[in-house]
């Protein structure tokens, strides 16, 4: 996007909201505002685009990870490796057939590979659509102890993928809570409306979620117990305490998966299959239709409990700090 392109996009706002210095109605103040605030937004989505386009422009997707890896491990030694002092093995999958190590993060691209786990197990079609990928994985992939997921790190092709947290947290919410397509979470959504509208009747919102997430770390007084799709990913991967080769974004994630197939020797080995699922609207607007739903204190108490993730894998919350909130 250069300057001509974000002149036409102004020149566009103010016809849309028509605001003109003669006609301050009430309608007409609320469009200015509205304009001037989208208008706002897309310069600083600009001005970080082009941070981030000029710190990366030339380097191979091979630098960017060696940059992805160099950054979370200075990351991790100023956090003090996230607070943890053991790997966490509950959630990798070790398939020895490949020499592949492979650490879930539930709501960034599971499914696909879920997908390709379970069909190298010899899994059909029809079971891995209708049975828990991971009942299924563990079946074939067995949960190694730390000692030996250590020394298969070591000896094996180790990757993470990663996801922007809000996006991750917003994915969490449609897909689990909104969906009412799996019956254990649609009683959770159920739950999570009553214990904040106890008298009333209706859906859960994200703001109900926030406040939900923020009083269930409040009342543990630790991220832990947190549902593993929207549970940080320094909790369920502990990434400070692994050995990683190589560090997917799901926001690069084509490229990222072709470079790091070459690198881990796999090509025409083995085929990787992205199941994708399609997104109804556009992350900017869905960023704008719930965040603006939470107040600034939610918004602050929310950022502090994934404030590690965006640390330790390079995210930034500033797009999302800028969305006006709620007032109460």
């Amino acid at each position: 996007m250069g300057v001509s392109s974000i002149v036409h996009v102004f020149r566009k706002i103010k016809r849309r909201a028509k605001c003109h210095p003669l006609a301050l109605n009430i309608s007409n103040v609320q469009a200015c505002i509205g304009g001037i605030f989208v208008a706002i937004t897309l310069v600083i989505c600009f001005l970080n685009f082009e941070l981030i386009r000029k710190q990366f422009e030339g380097r191979s997707a091979a630098d960017i990870n060696s940059w992805r890896l160099a950054h979370l491990s200075k990351a991790c030694k100023k956090w003090n490796n996230g607070g943890h002092t053991n790997l966490q093995p509950a959630f990798y999958l070790h398939s020895k057939n490949h020499s592949l190590v492979y650490c879930l993060v539930f709501k960034a691209g599971t499914s696909s590979w879920f997908y390709n786990f379970n069909s190298w197990a010899g899994y059909s079609e029809y079971e891995i659509m209708h049975i828990d990928n991971l009942f299924l994985a563990r079946r074939n992939y067995p949960k190694e102890d730390r000692l030996t997921l250590m020394q298969s790190m070591e000896h094996s092709f180790s990757f993470i993928v990663v996801r922007h947290p809000f996006e991750r947290l917003m994915s969490a919410f449609e897909d689990r809570l909104v969906s009412m397509k799996n019956a254990h979470y649609s009683r959770v959504a159920q739950a999570i409306y009553k214990r904040y509208h106890p008298m009333g009747r209706g859906t859960v919102s994200f703001r109900d979620f926030v406040q939900y997430i923020i009083d269930d770390v409040e009342y543990n007084n630790s991220t832990i117990p947190l549902d593993i799709h929207w549970c940080p990913i320094n909790n369920l991967c502990t990434p400070c305490l692994a050995r990683y080769d190589f560090i997917i974004k799901l926001e690069t994630y084509k490229q990222d998966v072709e470079t790091m197939i070459k690198k881990a020797n796999l090509e025409g080995i083995v085929k990787l299959a992205h199941v994708n699922r399609v997104r109804k609207e556009p992350i900017q607007t869905l960023a704008m239709k719930y965040f603006s739903q939470i107040t600034q204190q939610q918004m602050d108490k929310l950022y502090s409990i994934y404030e590690l993730d965006f640390e330790l894998f390079g995210y930034s919350a500033d797009t999302y700090f800028q969305i006006p909130k709620a007032l109460m």
